[in-house]
């Protein structure tokens, strides 16, 4: 009998590689033994072997944005459109100066004579239309203003002061000279009535009290050129021309300023 030649391995390396082989072929047998290939399905009448189709995963998300805080808050709600309301008319009388610096005096009445309708009273009205009415020379009806005025309160200084100039220009020196005393008392500090006091009480002679008038109004306004003018009239009148002479140039000196 002849003996089958055993394979000679030639090296340890090579009987450790066809070992490798080997057991790589009996895992991978192993791993498909347990799927019936279709013949057997036919022979055996076993259900086909299920194809399982796995469906891919889906796309991983977008990166969320970097927090932001002012972004995470809610919008503000949207205001409703608001209607703006109408604009306020002008006061009657700035409405009223406005008119008379455009030359248009009837239509500066006019704006008072409708304010009055509905505050017949009202002082500020009344000495604003008398002095719009002496100004085109209607000094009786700025006269019936004015006492309406002084009737209703008699310590208001500026009617009594506008009353005391509308006498002065009408010629009524006297009677004016006691309407500007009297708002000199009630106010002492108003420069204007001085100053007229001190005219009314040059024309009738009473250079004293006209002087006192004049110094008075140059206390309170150093610079109103009027009065300066009026104290060099009165103490040109006293003999005194060189305290008159200074009085003019301080006259000059505050009209140019």
């Amino acid at each position: 009998m002849i003996r089958k030649r055993e394979p000679h391995w030639q090296s340890a390396a090579e009987r450790a590689r066809v070992a490798a082989e080997l057991i790589e072929e009996a895992e991978s047998l192993t791993k498909t033994g347990g799927i019936a290939s279709p013949a057997e399905v036919d022979r055996d009448k076993l259900p086909p072997p299920l194809r399982l189709e796995v469906p891919p995963p889906p796309p991983p998300p977008p990166p969320a944005p970097p927090a932001n805080h002012a972004d995470s808050a809610a919008p503000p709600p949207v205001a409703a459109p608001v209607a703006e309301p109408p604009a306020p008319a002008p006061a009657p009388v700035p409405a009223a100066r406005a008119a008379a610096a455009r030359g248009d005096r009837d239509g500066a009445l006019a704006v008072l004579d409708a304010a009055l309708d509905t505050a017949p009273d009202d002082a500020a009205l009344l000495v604003e239309r008398a002095l719009t009415l002496a100004a085109g020379g209607r000094y009786a009806a700025a006269q019936r203003d004015l006492e309406r005025v002084l009737h209703n309160d008699p310590t208001q200084a500026i009617a009594l002061t506008a009353l005391g100039v509308l006498l002065s220009r009408k010629g009524l020196w006297a009677e004016a000279v006691a309407h500007l005393k009297r708002a000199v008392e009630v106010e002492p500090g108003r420069a204007a009535a001085w100053y007229q006091l001190g005219e009314a009480l040059n024309h009738l002679d009473d250079l004293g009290g006209a002087r006192e008038a004049y110094e008075r109004a140059v206390e309170l306004e150093p610079r109103n050129s009027r009065a300066l003018y009026g104290l060099g009239i009165v103490l040109d009148r006293l003999n005194r021309p060189e305290d008159a002479t200074h009085m003019y140039r301080r006259s000059r000196e505050a009209a140019s300023r």
